[in-house]
């Protein structure tokens, strides 16, 4: 619930705008980082400007970096991703877990006593119960134009469903969700999530043009088994596409209480230097 809570700070946060000095992002060459901005104190930087990093209260590492593009702004990003939290897997990923091997055969166990006849007795009143829960699980439809929603199982022990409008998705399968909803992706899982979030936005002091030629990103995972014994780590990133992009990466290996404070602040860090 925390890690979702932080995502949805995340969210607005990159809905909304700043004003500021116009500054040309994409030549920089060196960021401005304060010796605190919120709970964060400043714990070093490099003599090239180019980067500095900061802990929390609560003992997480943040890392603020002016960050060349190779390629492209989603291919460097994607890139970090996999540094932070090493190769995708189904259970990483959120995916649901693929089915246990079988077991191997128990011994045969002597035959049962005949059934009393149908209609009588418990095997008769199982048989009925049995299908009525067949009949009570199998799921519900509605349609509407090109709008589909299916639900199945709900109160059972197998429970999934499937929702699916223009801008709208959710898949749900016991423990596991898919969300994709206005540019926000969660993949979870009972023990791993993984939240995105990407706008093209306007670069500060370019409010009027008709071109977005900024990117603002968040990425969050929880997850237990990330390199170096992480169980949080993540991301918040701003600037011109072609970059340089203002990255403040996250890492913490122990769970994160005020999410929120924590972003606002990091968020504040990568603003301030980001300009998109």
């Amino acid at each position: 619930m925390r890690l979702l809570a932080f995502a949805a700070v995340s969210a607005l946060a990159l809905g909304a705008s700043a004003c500021g000095p116009r500054i040309d992002y994409a030549h920089r060459t060196s960021l401005d980082c304060p010796d605190r901005q919120g709970e964060l104190r400043r714990t070093g930087a490099a003599a090239d400007g180019k980067s500095c990093t900061y802990a929390s209260n609560e003992g997480a590492e943040i890392a603020l970096q002016l960050t060349p593009v190779n390629g492209d702004a989603g291919a460097t990003l994607s890139a970090l991703e996999t540094s932070l939290v090493g190769p995708a897997t189904p259970e990483a990923s959120g995916a649901p877990k693929p089915p246990a091997p079988p077991e191997a055969p128990a011994k045969l166990a002597p035959p049962a006593p005949p059934a009393p006849p149908a209609g009588g007795g418990d095997a008769a009143q199982a048989a009925r119960e049995a299908s009525a829960d067949a009949g009570g699980s199998g799921g519900s439809d509605w349609n509407a134009g090109d709008k589909h929603v299916r639900v199945v199982g709900v109160g059972g022990g197998d429970e999934h469903a499937h929702v699916n409008f223009p801008g709208l998705h959710i898949d749900t399968e016991g423990d596991s969700a898919k969300i994709d909803v206005a540019g926000v992706h969660i993949d979870a899982n009972d023990e791993n999530a993984t939240v995105h979030v990407v706008r093209d936005v306007r670069l500060r002091g370019q409010g009027f043009s008709r071109e977005r030629n900024g990117l603002r990103a968040t990425f969050i995972a929880k997850r237990e088994n990330m390199p170096d014994g992480y169980r949080f780590v993540g991301y918040q990133a701003s600037g011109p596409k072609a970059g340089p992009l203002t990255i403040a990466v996250v890492k913490s290996r122990d769970e994160i209480f005020d999410g929120g404070r924590l972003y606002r602040d990091i968020q504040r860090l990568v603003r301030r230097n980001g300009g998109a």
